[in-house]
């Protein structure tokens, strides 16, 4: 029987499955660990999978990733937790090691591996994923910020060129008393942000600053019973720049060895200006991704075992550097 779709779409699928009527067989499937389950940091976990009918598979490979980490950047080397075969316990699962370093929501990848039953034409993409919480055991005995203290931006800090408008990921880690830094900026480790003078900064969620004014400001981040400020100084240009705002496209399916064409041409810039776009895989099995510096980036839909879903990233920029945040869209690719 198959397991409920609430559970194997992560949340994320359910309403698309019930609006567009796709019923998903799973034939391989991650039994354990259940999505959203809550695991240690550096602990050994059992995994268990679920082959179903699919003939011919030679291994499978477990990997590891933070979630909404770009996949096309990422080495997927540098993110292997396990190379699983049949003669395995239980058989293409085994034990995995927690990074040790995690701390958040993370996503077990699963990849199975057909040997010469893949032809050079067509892409498989046998797969299943879980995303699990990450808590270590250690206390947090302190946040550090990995930049200057005061940060200044703009005339006052050197060489770096800054823009009303622009956005930058905030380094944020945390001293643990098991002597591991872990990177602690999300907000699924935890972390809460606040700016005391949002007509100098702003601070989305997951630590990600904005400039929208000249002028100092104090950032104050928590997480479990620790706090540290951070004063910002920012003096730049005070030329008028509202953000662009990226707009991926709408969701949609995909048969597989269909071409598909993500769509990003309604994103723009509220003075009028050219954009740069980025596009990056977030979810799913890593498929190669064509022009992903453009306005429609392209990618063939793979064979797929059962309906899958590849959730996509999209951020622009306009032409006086200053950065949107970021838009979703998901392809449901069916066999």
């Amino acid at each position: 029987m198959s397991p409920p779709i609430s559970l194997k779409m992560l949340g994320i699928l359910t309403p698309l499955v019930l609006l567009w009527g796709i019923q998903p067989t799973w034939p391989f499937s991650i039994i354990e660990p259940k999505p959203s389950s809550v695991h240690q940091a550096g602990q050994t976990i059992p995994v268990t999978l679920e082959l179903g009918n699919i003939p011919g598979v030679t291994q499978v490979t477990y990997y590891w990733y933070r979630d909404d980490e770009d996949m096309l950047q990422e080495l997927a080397e540098e993110r292997l937790a396990l190379v699983s075969t049949a003669t395995y316990t239980p058989p293409f699962g085994g034990n995995i090691l927690v990074p040790k370093e995690a701390i958040g929501t993370y996503r077990l990848l699963a990849v199975a591996d057909q040997g010469g039953r893949q032809s050079q034409v067509e892409i498989q993409a046998i797969f299943d994923e879980v995303l699990l919480h990450i808590e270590p055991m250690a206390e947090l005995m302190e946040i550090n910020f990995q930049t200057d203290k005061p940060l200044r931006l703009g005339r006052a800090g050197g060489p770096l060129v800054y823009f009303l408008g622009k956005t930058f990921e905030l380094p944020v880690v945390g001293q643990f008393s098991d002597g591991i830094t872990r990177a602690i900026r999300h907000h699924t480790a935890g972390t809460t942000y606040h700016s005391d003078n949002e007509h100098v900064v702003t601070v989305t969620q997951d630590g990600v600053l904005r400039l929208v004014g000249n002028g100092k400001t104090v950032l104050r981040v928590k997480n479990r019973d620790q706090e540290a400020m951070l004063g910002i100084l920012v003096e730049v240009d005070e030329t008028p720049n509202d953000p662009p705002v990226s707009n991926s496209g709408k969701g949609h399916t995909a048969s597989a060895g269909e071409r598909v064409i993500l769509n990003g041409l309604g994103s723009y810039d509220p003075e009028g200006g050219s954009l740069q776009y980025h596009w990056s895989q977030v979810r799913g099995s890593k498929i190669p991704l064509l022009d992903p510096y453009s306005g429609q980036a392209r990618f063939l839909a793979p064979f797929v075992a059962a309906a899958r879903t590849f959730r996509f990233k999209l951020r622009v920029t306009d032409v006086q550097g200053a950065d949107s945040l970021p838009s979703y869209v998901d392809v449901i690719v069916t066999p």
